[in-house]
C-alpha cells in the first residue's frame, strides 16, 4: 500500500485542465477498454475547460464531487462522487494503467464514501461496472460493496454492448 503522504486527493479546478488532458489523452486507449469512450471533443483544450465547468457546477449544487487524485504530485486519476440525492449516490473512479495495482482505487474509494458520509450525508453508495472489468470488481468488493442487479446490454465499450453489474454498499 502506498504511503499516506504520496497520494492527494483534492477537488477539481481549472488549473489542472491541461495536465488532466495530458493524462486523458495518454490514458485513451487504457480507459476506453474499460469504460465508455468519451465524447471526441472532449479530448481538447476547450473541451477539458467545458468538462471542468460543467463538474464544478454541479459540485456548486451538490450534486457531484469531482476529485483528482495525484501520486508525488502528478495526476494518475480521477474519483467522483455524482448524482447524489436523496441520501444515495454513485461512485466512479478512472485510474492511470501505471498507476493500477498499488491500491489507489482502494484508497479512491474510502476517500468518496468519507466524502459521502461526512460532507454530503449520503447512506448508501452504487457503482456500475462491466462483467469484463474484473479488477474493478475486487476494488469493489474488497471495500465492501455488494452485487445488487446485472444491467444487460448496458455500456457501449470498444464497439461492444457490455452487460453490467449494479453494486451498492451502506455507508451510514
Amino acid at each position: 500500500m502506498r504511503h499516506a503522504k504520496d497520494l492527494t486527493f483534492t477537488l477539481l479546478t481549472p488549473e489542472d485542465a491541461t495536465e488532466l488532458l495530458s493524462l486523458e489523452t495518454q490514458e485513451r486507449e487504457w480507459f476506453e477498454q474499460y469504460i465508455e469512450a468519451r465524447p471526441k471533443h472532449f479530448y481538447t483544450s476547450e473541451g477539458i475547460a467545458q468538462h471542468i465547468v460543467e463538474c464544478l457546477a454541479l459540485n456548486a449544487q451538490r450534486r457531484m464531487n469531482p476529485l483528482i487524485i495525484r501520486d508525488k504530485g502528478a495526476i494518475v486519476g480521477r474519483a467522483n462522487l455524482r448524482d447524489m440525492r436523496d441520501g444515495h449516490g454513485k461512485v466512479g473512479y478512472r485510474i492511470a494503467e501505471q498507476a493500477c495495482g498499488q491500491g489507489i482505487a482502494q484508497r479512491a474509494l474510502h476517500q468518496l464514501m468519507r466524502d459521502a458520509r461526512c460532507v454530503y450525508r449520503l447512506h448508501t453508495l452504487k457503482a456500475i461496472v462491466s462483467l469484463d472489468n474484473h479488477a474493478s470488481v475486487r476494488v469493489l468488493e474488497k471495500v465492501g460493496f455488494e452485487k445488487a442487479e446485472t444491467l444487460a446490454a448496458h455500456s457501449l465499450v470498444a464497439g461492444r454492448w457490455l452487460d453490467c453489474e449494479v453494486y451498492k454498499r451502506s455507508i451510514s
